[in-house]
Parts: structure tokens; sequence; C-alpha cells
């Protein structure tokens, strides 16, 4: 089930990032709190037909904090100076949860640089309860952050009790989050909070293709949230994985990668329109 991470490059522009593998560009965003190592499932199975790249997302594992990104087009530039000077090739971009927003915002902003983008587990018109919530939890961060509020998603995206190789994967996600950087966790985590997804417009003019997946039982990037934007954009498609919640990629990866390999090789097909 598990791999081992190889050893991280450390990019002029301050992202630690690993590279596996031959063939085009597919680029690894992970969520809030998390490190590069949430795709270990993922690496070996994907290096198989792509030159994978997984990067710590600013401010996680051995990338730098920049204090000047406030926003997700902040971290969105981060990332594209970074897929220009190191990977300087078209990519395919994968983000989970704020991955996912950081890599739609690239596909809408930088589409020259981009062949296509999938979204996982992420958010879209939050409801006004899910808003509430989320906004609560960033005021008691800025009031205390602590390991105990930072390891608190692990009950939210996992079915408890935890069975099976569920027990392994959230002992994972507590660890990575209580290693991550508090401040580089506050910072992210208020940019995740008060993002509501891309903009209609900015959707239904996508230039390249999209997919979008998340868990059936996700109850906060649900899979109406999927549905609404493969639905806007012009080469949009969804696929919900059932039995799953917010980690899907790590859990459920056996029946993820293969339809990550799908469609990033329809992406770089030459006969693609």
């Amino acid at each position: 089930m598990m791999s081992k991470i190889p050893q991280r490059f450390k990019s002029s522009h301050g992202l630690a990032y690993v590279k596996v593998g031959t063939g085009p560009s597919l680029v690894l965003i992970h969520g809030v709190g998390l490190r590069l190592d949430a795709w270990l499932n993922q690496l070996d199975d994907l290096a198989q037909h792509f030159t994978v790249y997984a990067v710590d997302m600013p401010g996680h594992g051995e990338s730098e904090r920049f204090p000047e990104c406030h926003n997700i087009e902040d971290y969105t530039d981060v990332v594209a100076r970074w897929i220009q000077s190191d990977v300087s090739t078209p990519v395919v971009i994968a983000g989970h949860s704020m991955g996912s927003m950081i890599a739609l915002n690239f596909a809408i902003r930088y589409a020259d640089d981009c062949a296509g983008v999938i979204a996982l587990n992420s958010v879209f018109r939050r409801s006004q309860e899910a808003k509430a919530a989320v906004q609560n939890r960033v005021a008691q961060m800025k009031d205390n952050i602590t390991s105990e509020n930072v390891t608190a998603p692990v009950k939210r995206w996992f079915d408890c009790p935890l069975a099976g190789h569920d027990i392994q994967s959230a002992q994972l996600c507590s660890d990575w989050l209580t290693q991550a950087s508090l401040e580089g966790y506050r910072q992210a985590y208020e940019v995740f909070c008060f993002n509501d997804g891309p903009a209609t417009a900015d959707l239904t003019s996508l230039a390249v293709p999209a997919l979008f997946s998340t868990g059936r039982d996700d109850p906060n990037s649900t899979p109406e949230m999927s549905e609404a934007m493969a639905d806007l954009c012009p080469e949009g498609s969804v696929y919900v994985i059932d039995n799953a919640r917010h980690m899907a990629p790590l859990t459920h990866y056996q029946e993820l990668n293969p339809i990550i390999t799908t469609f990033g090789q329809q992406c770089f097909s030459p006969n693609r329109r």
C-alpha cells in the first residue's frame, strides 16, 4: 500500500518537491496541513505513465512559507513560477482540497502552461452553515492555534470508528498535521476557508479539460459541488467514488489512480482537439 517518498529537491523559488517517472508532466498539490507525502499511494502508479512532480505547498513540508500569500491567486503564482522554471513544460495539474483550488486557479490563469486539471475533493459554493463552521474554526485558530485544533480535521475526513486501512491512513494524516508549521497551517487554512471555489465565469470559459472527483460521503466537498463545477466547464467531467470521504486519494487510490491516468493521457493525446 505505502510507497517510500523519494528525497526532495529544493527549487530556487523556495518550494520542495519530488520528481519521479518519465513522460508528460503531471503536477500534484496536497491540501492544508498535509505534505507531498499525502500522494504516496499515487507516485509509483502514475510514474509509469508520467513525469510526476509532487510539491510541498508553500508553508508546508520542506517548502518555505510565503507571508505575502493572502489568497488563492498568491499561492497559485508561487506554484506557477516553480512550474515555469523547474518543470518548464505544459502540465496536467491535480490538486486535493485546497490544492484543487490552486490547480483550478492555475488552469484558469495559466492556460498556456496547462494541458488539463484534476480537482479532487474540492469545494464550491458552501452552504451558509458550512461557511459559518469554517469561519468559526478560523477565528479559533487566530485566537489560539494548537496541535489539537490542527489535527481536528482527521475526525471529519474518515468514518469513525476507524477500521481496516483507514486506521493507518488516519494516523498518517494526524502525524502530518502534527508536524506542520503552525504559521504555515494558519495562513493556508484562512485562505482555504474564505475561498468558495472558482467564479462561474471562469469555469464556463475554462480552456482545458477538467476532471472533478470526490467521495460520495464527503460532507464538505460534496458530489453536488463537483457535479456543479463539471457542468459549467466546456470540457468538464465528474467521477464520484462510492464509500469514500475527504481523503479519497489516500484511501481509494486503487480506484482513483486509473481514473487520473486515463484523464491525463487523454489531455496529452495528439488527437485532442
